[in-house]
């Protein structure tokens, strides 16, 4: 197959692109020439240098390293071409590319680690620009779409109004798009000395997982990607409903009170605040066994995830206890920073007077079903979260945020 990822981030790099990999496959990573400020916060590699690298190494290879980890377990990623493109340019980018292509034949994965549906634009004319080439008799395979963030589909990009104008009737009768699940912790980019050469290398964790929706008009997916670390799931948003509250709500709620508790110190890994003191080890304990025992009841009150835990054959609880202790392993055993973390928590200014309002909006997203389920069945808000939350309070009153 034929992949083309757009977005050359801490995700892009650090999982997207390799979990697609298989034998016989080719690797396309293409990134904006000026990249916009990240909402995740900056990385010890500037993006234009990110870029020269990328684009100048001899080997088209990069490297993804476990924090801490050494030379001798870094994954070496070997890509097939990079390019940097401004959006009037991607259309040639693409002809290039088609022109040269081994595997286009079998079919061509077009993704994207691309968080705002307005910055899809460039993506959509290469879609548009694949399926006017496959019309025009060019001999390429089935061509899917996968928005690669949680918190938006390629179905979403398809149906955004602001993208009306860049939509295609080829791109609809060619193209289909697929959902999918993220889920690794990338924390930083870095330049590194391959022997002689400097090459890009992403910090993640040892654990990843990429899932793609898995119904009729994605089955073909299934054998395109054989060899690969992709995943499927018939209940994706299940799955994808559960790790926002398991994973993410509890990760902010955990790094609002280490921020707190710090005093505002942005240096600060997550990590070692959990591991820093018996109490606060069990603080974060707390957290996650009051986020999963809101999730099981409304797991077990909604009949939305009865189909899933059907199919999966495994009790609720038996299935939430397990992934609480492997979500707080990788809490525990990850160098996250605060900063990458509570990016998004910046100070109210005259440009983005509403930055606090997004970040809490954000955060209820992630916790309000949970808290709400269990407050309502214990008669009693849970007191760890709740300790978290004014954390919160207190963060805000004392104009104490991630950027300032």
């Amino acid at each position: 197959m034929l992949h083309l990822h757009f977005g050359a981030g801490r995700l892009g790099l650090g999982l997207i692109a390799p979990a697609f990999q298989a034998p016989g496959s080719e690797l396309i990573i293409l990134n904006r020439a000026v990249s916009s400020a990240n909402v995740t916060g900056s990385t010890a590699l500037s993006p234009a240098r990110r870029n020269e690298l990328l684009r100048d190494n001899p080997d088209q290879t990069y490297f993804v390293q476990k924090p801490g980890g050494t030379a001798a377990d870094r994954q070496n990623v070997q890509y097939d071409g990079f390019f940097t493109y401004e959006e009037h340019e991607v259309i040639p980018i693409i002809h290039n590319i088609l022109e040269i292509s081994r595997s286009k034949k079998r079919g061509v994965i077009v993704t994207a680690s691309i968080l705002k549906p307005e910055n899809y634009r460039a993506v959509l004319r290469a879609l548009n620009t694949l399926s006017q080439k496959r019309e025009d008799g060019e001999f390429i395979g089935p061509i899917f779409f996968v928005a690669c963030e949680n918190s938006l589909t390629a179905q979403q990009v398809f149906e955004d109004r602001s993208l009306f104008g860049s939509m295609t009737a080829a791109i609809r009768r060619n193209v289909t798009p697929v959902a999918a699940l993220v889920d690794r912790l990338c924390v930083g980019l870095e330049e590194i000395a391959d022997g002689s050469v400097p090459a890009v290398q992403v910090r993640a964790e040892e654990y990843a997982s990429l899932k793609l929706e898995l119904h009729l008009d994605t089955e073909g997916l299934v054998e395109l990607c054989n060899g690969s670390q992709v995943a499927f799931s018939r209940h994706l948003e299940v799955e994808k409903q559960i790790k926002s509250w398991l994973v993410n709500g509890s990760h902010s709620l955990i790094a609002l009170e280490a921020f707190q508790a710090s005093q505002g110190d942005r240096d600060l890994k997550l990590n070692e605040f959990i591991r820093s003191t018996q109490e606060r080890r069990q603080f974060a304990t707390s957290v996650m066994a009051e986020m999963r025992e809101g999730v099981a009841i409304v797991l077990r009150s909604d009949p939305h995830y009865a189909s899933f835990f059907e199919d999966v054959d495994v009790d609720v609880d038996e299935y939430l206890e397990g992934a609480a202790k492997a979500i707080l392993h990788r809490f525990h055993s990850t160098e996250d920073p605060i900063t990458r973390i509570l990016a998004r928590f910046r100070a109210p200014t005259s440009a983005a007077h509403i930055s606090v309002e997004a970040f809490s909006k954000r955060l209820a997203d992630r916790i309000n079903v949970p808290i709400g389920a269990y407050t309502s069945a214990k008669g009693a808000a849970p007191p760890a979260t709740s300790h978290s939350l004014l954390s919160l309070v207190q963060l805000v009153a004392s104009g104490t945020f991630i950027d300032a």
